[in-house]
C-alpha cells in the first residue's frame, strides 16, 4: 500500500509530505481547489506520460516521490529482484521518484535506480487501480469486462488462461506448417525438379569445407608471385653464402667471430662479444639452410595455378547464381536436402505434424472447456455478489448479470463477456453501456470493485469523485460501502460529500490561495476541530449549529 507521498514544486503545490494508512483515506476541498493534483501525482508515479506544465510557475524542477509497503506482495518482490530493482536495505519497501523539468526531460528512479516511465507501468498493476470518470468508461469495454470476470477466478483458472495463449500460438504455428507442407506437396513435382537442379549445381562443385575458398585464395596469391618469390629467395641465399669474388654475410660474420675468439681469453667483455657474434654466425647458417630449402620447394607451376583459378571461378559463379557467399552454399545444401526429404517422404512428415497438432488441439480444447466452465460458474457468483452490493448502494431490486455469448475459440476463450444490468423493478434491463448513466456507472463500478477486493491481492484503490450525481440515502449507502471496502483494502478517495468524508480513517483537505496573482495549493491532514470545520464547510453550515452537527456526525463513527 501507499505509505507516503512527497510533492515539491508540483503543479501549484510548493511542498507537501503526506502519510497514508490502511483503510479509507478521504481528500476534500472546495471545488477548483486542486484535489486532482494528488491523483495526477499518483498516475505519474504509476507510469503516466509526463506533459508540459507540471513544474510550479517560477520554479525550474518538480519532484514527486512515493513509498509503498510491499510486505504482502511477494510476486512484486520477486519481479523487482529479477529486474534488478529490489531494495537491498529494506526489501519490503518500494520507493518511486519522478522529477520534471521546465525544459528538457526529467528522471525516473525505482529504489534509487534510474529507469523509465514504461517500467513504472509494469509496476502499476501490482500496486493500485485508479477509478475516475475516464476509468469508469473503460468498464464498458468487453475486453475489460472479460478481464474483471477472470480476476475473480482461482489460481488454476488464471494459469489456464496463460496456458491457453501458449496453446493457441502453438496450434496456429502447426496449422500453418501443415498447410504449407500440403501446399508444397501439390506442386511437389515441379519443386523437386527445382531443388534437384540446385543440388546438382552444389554436387558438381564438390563442396568440401567452408574454409576452402580462403585457403585457395592464399595459394593463388603465392603461385601468382612464384617467380618473384623464387628470385628474392635465391638472392637472399647468395648474399648470405657469397661467391668466389665476394664473401657472403655468413663468411664475414665467421671471420669476425674468429678474430674475437683469439683475444677472448684476455677480457670477459670481449668473450661476451665473441659469444654473441659466434651465435649470430650459427643463426645465419641456419637461415641459409631454411631459405635455400624454401627456394628449392618454390617453383613455377602453371598447371596448379590454372586449376586454382578455375576452382575459384566455379565457386564465384555458383555463389552468384544462388545469391549467397561460399559459406551460404553449405547452408543452402542442407536446406535443399531437408526439403527434398520432406517431399520424398510426405506421408511421414505430414503424419508427424498431424499427430503434434492433434495433441495440441486436444490440450487447447480441454483448456477452452475448463475456462468456459469456470467462467459460467464465476458469472453466477458475480451475478449474486454484485447484485447484493448494488442493492446496498441504493439500487432497489437491481439485478446484475454477466452474459456469456459463444464465439469462435481464440486466445481468450470461446465466449464474449458482457455486463448487463436491470436497475429498476420491472425493467427488462440490458447492456451496462446502454443502461447506466454516469452516476449509476460509478456505483456499479464500486460494487464490482468491492467484490473484486475479496479475490485479488491488489492493495490500493484510488477513487476520483465516485460520488458524482448522488446524494441523500444513496450517498449514505455509498459511504457505508466504501467504509467496508476500506476494511479490506487501502482506499484513497476524492469526495464532495460529507456523508462519505465522515467515514474516513484519515482526512486530508486541499486549499488554494492566490497571492499577488500567484496561485498556490496546499494539502494537509486534518484532525479534531480542523476536521469538524471541514465537515461543517461541506455541509454548508459553518455556524455554531453546523459545527455541532458536524461534531455529532464524526462521533457516530
Amino acid at each position: 500500500m501507499i505509505t507516503e507521498i512527497l510533492l515539491e514544486n508540483f503543479l501549484f503545490m510548493s511542498k507537501a509530505s503526506l502519510t497514508f494508512s490502511s483503510g479509507l483515506n478521504v481528500i476534500t476541498g472546495e471545488t477548483g481547489a486542486g484535489k486532482s493534483i494528488l491523483l495526477e501525482a499518483v498516475k505519474l508515479l504509476l507510469g503516466k506520460k509526463a506533459r508540459s506544465g507540471l513544474v510550479m510557475p517560477g520554479q525550474t524542477t518538480a519532484r514527486i516521490q512515493a513509498e509503498f509497503d510491499i510486505t504482502k506482495l511477494p510476486e512484486l518482490g520477486t519481479f523487482l529482484e529479477e529486474s534488478g530493482f529490489h531494495n537491498e536495505e529494506d526489501p519490503q519497501i518500494l520507493s518511486v521518484t519522478r522529477t520534471f523539468k521546465e525544459e528538457g526531460n526529467g528522471r525516473v528512479l525505482v529504489n534509487g535506480i534510474l529507469t523509465t516511465a514504461a517500467f513504472l507501468k509494469q509496476l502499476g498493476p501490482y500496486l493500485t487501480e485508479i477509478h475516475g470518470q475516464n476509468e469508469h468508461q473503460t468498464l464498458l469495454e468487453p475486453e475489460i469486462q472479460r478481464n474483471l470476470l477472470d480476476r475473480t477466478g482461482s489460481a488454476i483458472h488464471k494459469q489456464n488462461l496463460v496456458a491457453l495463449q501458449s496453446s493457441y500460438a502453438q496450434r496456429q504455428k502447426l496449422q500453418q506448417k501443415l498447410q504449407e507442407l500440403e501446399s508444397r506437396q501439390q506442386h511437389s513435382a515441379a519443386r523437386i525438379n527445382e531443388l534437384q537442379a540446385v543440388l546438382q549445381d552444389l554436387t558438381a562443385i564438390n563442396l568440401s569445407a567452408p574454409e576452402e575458398e580462403e585457403e585457395l585464395k592464399e595459394e593463388l596469391k603465392k603461385l601468382s608471385h612464384a617467380e618473384q618469390i623464387l628470385s628474392s629467395l635465391q638472392a637472399a641465399v647468395a648474399l648470405l653464402t657469397g661467391s668466389e669474388e665476394n664473401s657472403g654475410a655468413t663468411t664475414q660474420v665467421f671471420k669476425s667471430s674468429e678474430n674475437l675468439k683469439r683475444i677472448s681469453q684476455y677480457d670477459k667483455a670481449i668473450d661476451g662479444l665473441y659469444q654473441r657474434v659466434n651465435g649470430a654466425y650459427y643463426e645465419l647458417k641456419a637461415l641459409e639452410s631454411d631459405i635455400e630449402e624454401l627456394a628449392d620447394s618454390t617453383g613455377l607451376d602453371p598447371e596448379k595455378l590454372y586449376h586454382i583459378q578455375s576452382r575459384l571461378s566455379d565457386i564465384s559463379r555458383i555463389s552468384r547464381k544462388h545469391a549467397t557467399d561460399f559459406a551460404g552454399l553449405f547452408v543452402l545444401r542442407d536446406r535443399v536436402n531437408e526439403e527434398l526429404s520432406e517431399l520424398f517422404a510426405p506421408d511421414s512428415t505430414r503424419d508427424k505434424l498431424k499427430k503434434e497438432l492433434e495433441a495440441v488441439e486436444k490440450q487447447f480444447n480441454q483448456l477452452i472447456e475448463d475456462i468456459s466452465s469456470e467462467r459460467t460458474s464465476l458469472a453466477k457468483k458475480l451475478n449474486l455478489l454484485v447484485s447484493a452490493e448494488m442493492a446496498d448502494l441504493g439500487f432497489n431490486s437491481a439485478q446484475f448479470t454477466v452474459l456469456l455469448a459463444s464465439c469462435s475459440p481464440g486466445t481468450h476463450g470461446a465466449e464474449n463477456i458482457e455486463f448487463c444490468v436491470s436497475l429498476n423493478p420491472g425493467s427488462p434491463g440490458g447492456s451496462l453501456r446502454k443502461i447506466a448513466s454516469g452516476g449509476e456507472l460509478s456505483r456499479v463500478a464500486l460494487a464490482i470493485k468491492k467484490v473484486l477486493a475479496r479475490s485479488d491481492a491488489l492493495p490500493t484503490l484510488v477513487f476520483d469523485e465516485i460520488d458524482a450525481g448522488i446524494g441523500g440515502k444513496t450517498a449514505e449507502s455509498v459511504a457505508a460501502s466504501l467504509r467496508a471496502l476500506g476494511n479490506e483494502k487501502q482506499v484513497l478517495l476524492v469526495t464532495h460529500l460529507h456523508q462519505i468524508a465522515k467515514e474516513g480513517d484519515y482526512h486530508f483537505t486541499v486549499t488554494k490561495k492566490v497571492v499577488d496573482g500567484l496561485t498556490s495549493v496546499s494539502i494537509n491532514r486534518v484532525d479534531g476541530n480542523d476536521r469538524i470545520e471541514e465537515i461543517a464547510r461541506m455541509l454548508g453550515r459553518t455556524d455554531t449549529e453546523g459545527m455541532n452537527f458536524a461534531r455529532n456526525l464524526l462521533q457516530q463513527n
